[in-house]
């Protein structure tokens, strides 16, 4: 990791959802040399923050990340975000995260892949 810092480091885009109505997704993470940060969908009204995100490393070409995030919506209620995804493509620039998105209720399958 020394040259690029952690894999799910970095912005992602896509969208998750159902593909009749797909939301369009970012991601903004970092990584401090422990743990990831960041923010989801990014900007004033939709913003959610990283809370927390766990790995499982056992499979060395596709790991598996759980990733939790609180915001709130344009109403100020809650917003609570739970990612059950997959990284792959760990050792190329253009890496892929996809899973499962659960969003204050809705959930829907999710792709991103790293900008």
């Amino acid at each position: 990791f020394a040259q690029f810092g952690h894999p799910l480091k970095g912005q992602w885009s896509g969208q998750w959802g159902p593909a009749d109505n797909p939301k369009r997704l970012l991601l903004d993470l970092h990584w401090d040399g422990k743990s990831i940060t960041g923010t989801v969908n990014p900007g004033a009204e939709d913003a959610a923050t990283v809370k927390g995100v766990t790995f499982d490393y056992s499979d060395p070409s596709a790991w598996k990340v759980k990733l939790q995030a609180e915001g709130k919506d344009p109403s100020g209620k809650p917003v609570t975000i739970a990612v059950d995804g997959v990284l792959e493509n760990i050792g190329a620039y253009s890496r892929v995260f996809h899973g499962t998105w659960t969003q204050s209720g809705q959930k829907g399958d999710f792709t991103v892949t790293r900008n």
